[in-house]
């Protein structure tokens, strides 16, 4: 356990940070109470349904309920809103949230909440907003990219270990720039206050051309690694004792001949440890059907670049085709091209809709 002033300062953080979640939370509850008449159209709110259906075959795992590509079977929501006045819009609400089914359990812990957006925007001007809630942590390509329901995953589940987390964020402008930070507990989709975890985070970027985007973002902070993606009940940690990390990292995006380009890199540190890894993905749409997707993943990462056969190297080709606006089906074929464990191979096939 880390000690002294600055140890005290962090847990009452925590607790500050979680004592207000939970009354954010409320909030959130009575909105989703009001009476239907409460969402009418003026208000800008819209609902959306969310279910997913996933499965595949791996080499070392046999059959599988995703879980290797951040997903699984589930049933949710999403409710977004924006509030607004005479003057605009002043306020924004999103709350995102699935019930699912974590095959890697026993059925005791297999079925749990994910609480994944839960967050308040409160515009402070032209381009500037304040952000309490659940979101984010603002660091790399995840904070460009939506990979909430897709196959290809970025590198934030390497260097920050989830994809959300409880805090205050904010984001404005810098000239020319577009910049956000963050302060978080470091804990995941749960509020959880072990070895004085914390995360802050911030990014800043710029759009040189149409189309195309450059980032570069840091991270500090001591983070908890959560066993599950649970926020109800709290998930089990992989230990009680949070990791030191530290990062920088670099994302771009771009149109590229005929295809849609990104990539992402980072390196820093875990409690002293040199780490560091990169992406690079392409995307083509077909020209004569503008609802298939063909993607291709390649990514690397080391957990102490000291050592050569500490890196794991993965390519992932995806096949997606969207059935209608909400239903889209998507295939795809995982392979370990190096691993310093049991390299796999896999195919994951995934229905999933999200539409009113």
């Amino acid at each position: 356990m880390r000690n002294g002033v600055l140890g005290r300062f962090r847990v009452s953080v925590n607790r500050l940070v979680g004592a207000w979640v939970w009354l954010l939370l409320v909030g959130f509850a009575l909105v989703m109470a009001l009476p239907a008449g409460a969402f009418a159209e003026s208000h800008k709110g819209d609902f959306y349904k969310e279910f997913m259906l996933i499965g595949g075959y791996s080499d070392v795992e046999q059959w599988i309920g995703g879980d290797m590509m951040m997903q699984k079977n589930s049933v949710g929501f999403e409710y977004y809103r924006k509030f607004s006045d005479e003057y605009g819009d002043y306020m924004t609400l999103d709350l995102q949230m699935r019930f699912g089914y974590d095959t890697r359990f026993s059925s005791n812990d297999a079925f749990g909440f994910e609480i994944h957006n839960a967050w308040l925007d409160f515009n402070t001007g032209i381009g500037s907003a304040f952000r309490v809630g659940h979101f984010q942590p603002v660091f790399g390509l995840e904070t460009e990219v939506d990979t909430h329901a897709t196959l290809l995953q970025t590198l934030a589940m390497q260097n920050i270990g989830f994809k959300h987390d409880w805090g205050i964020g904010y984001r404005g402008l810098l000239g020319e720039y577009d910049y956000q930070v963050g302060a978080q507990v470091g804990s995941g989709m749960s509020i959880l206050a072990e070895d004085d975890n914390y995360l802050l985070t911030g990014r800043i970027s710029a759009s040189p051309e149409r189309d195309e985007e450059i980032g570069l973002s840091v991270l500090y902070g001591q983070t908890l690694q959560p066993m599950q993606n649970w926020s109800i009940p709290k998930p089990m940690l992989k230990s009680n004792e949070s990791i030191l990390k530290k990062r920088v990292g670099l994302d771009y995006q771009c149109p590229l001949w005929l295809f849609d380009f990104k990539t992402e890199g980072a390196i820093g540190q875990n409690d002293g440890e040199t780490v560091g890894g990169a992406l690079a993905q392409i995307e083509y749409t077909l020209p004569e059907d503008q609802d298939t997707k063909l993607k291709l993943q390649l990514k690397y990462w080391s957990n102490d670049l000291d050592k050569k056969n500490a890196a794991d190297i993965t390519l992932q080709p995806v096949f997606e085709r969207k059935f209608s606006e909400a239903l889209t089906f998507r295939a795809s074929y995982y392979h370990d091209l190096y691993s310093p464990g049991q390299e796999d191979r896999a195919v994951v096939l995934q229905l999933y809709y999200f539409g009113k």
